[in-house]
């Protein structure tokens, strides 16, 4: 395993199927989530510790309407229900981190017009629940901006730009950007939206986003996240074609003195877990990765939404081992 400044990348197609011959042997399991009514909890978190609770933070919704709400969880006896008094917040997608001792809480804040949707992503900090307050906003129409403190105290940002632009500019649908910034004070939707772009992780018809990050011990950064693209199907039972996604669970690592890459590699899909429910036909193939948790045996714990409706989790093999074995000397730092 090498880092590259160019990176030829390879279909995700025979991404995923050189996956299948070597996926976890032991299926995923389903959380449960009671609590919430008659509404599904999907797209967490990952689990973290504060205040002497183990917490997920789950993206709660009707099957019918993407409504959301983001609440806290924690687990008694195999099921997962809401933290008495926590905070609620009206957000998609929660995700977490920690940076100088405070939690990071965001997720994607959506303003509703009729039926049309205007996101951005909206951060928190705070040292407990009760105390996250807003101190950060993203661009308009991104999600998928992930932030990590490094040791020497400054802030790596990785954007997702996509839409209209991205087509005009690059002829794709998404791509990663990453910059570093001084501090959690300097990152703003400018910081965020200028982000130099990481090229040649997709295909121009696939595209993804960073989920999770990690500063590996020999300085590299590993990036834990999804990979995704679509397909027209004309369904068995006839009617109009539909256009089903794809949606992967992937790695990479980047080096941040000189930008240099691994490949992406799947990590997971929807396929190692039980079947279950769908938001849409479109979406049974879906899992949006939350994160790992590292195990320190070589082992790792994926957690992921699936298809809209449900949260799952899985023991793999940690995909961030190959990278922090690298030699940091010998990287090519030119």
């Amino acid at each position: 395993m090498a880092l590259f400044s160019t990176i030829t990348p390879v279909p995700v197609q025979e991404q995923f199927a050189a996956f299948q011959k070597a996926k976890p042997p032991a299926p995923g399991e389903i959380l449960r989530f009671e609590g919430v009514g008659d509404c599904d909890v999907y797209n967490p978190s990952v689990p973290f510790t504060l205040d002497g609770m183990t917490i997920i933070a789950g993206r709660v919704e009707r099957r019918g309407d993407e409504f959301s709400r983001a609440m806290f969880f924690t687990e008694h006896d195999g099921v997962w229900t809401p933290i008495e008094g926590a905070p609620v917040f009206e957000l998609q997608d929660p995700f977490v981190t920690f940076a100088g001792g405070e939690l990071i809480f965001g997720g994607v804040y959506v303003e509703w017009e009729g039926t049309r949707a205007h996101w951005s992503t909206a951060f928190y900090r705070g040292h407990a629940l009760h105390d996250l307050k807003p101190f950060a906003h993203g661009p308009a129409q991104m999600k998928d901006v992930r932030l990590l403190q490094l040791r020497d105290g400054r802030v790596a940002i990785f954007s997702r730009p996509q839409g209209e632009v991205m087509q005009q500019r690059f002829g794709c649908i998404a791509k990663i950007g990453f910059t570093i910034v001084d501090s959690l004070e300097a990152v703003t939707a400018e910081a965020v939206e200028t982000a130099p772009l990481l090229f040649d992780h997709f295909l121009p018809d696939e595209w993804g986003g960073c989920n999770q990050l990690f500063e590996l011990r020999n300085g590299l950064i590993g990036a834990i996240g999804h990979k995704s693209w679509g397909e027209t199907l004309v369904r068995t039972h006839g009617g109009a074609p539909e256009h089903v996604l794809h949606y992967y669970s992937m790695a990479f690592a980047v080096d941040p003195a000189t930008r240099a890459m691994t490949p992406t590699k799947i990590i997971g899909s929807r396929d190692c877990f039980p079947p279950g429910p769908s938001k849409a036909p479109r979406l049974q193939d879906v899992t949006f990765t939350a994160g790992i948790v590292r195990h320190g045996d070589g082992t790792a714990t994926l957690y992921t939404g699936l298809s809209d409706c449900q949260v799952g989790r899985l023991v793999i093999p940690d995909p961030l081992l190959e990278y922090e074995e690298l030699e940091y000397e010998a990287l090519d730092r030119a």
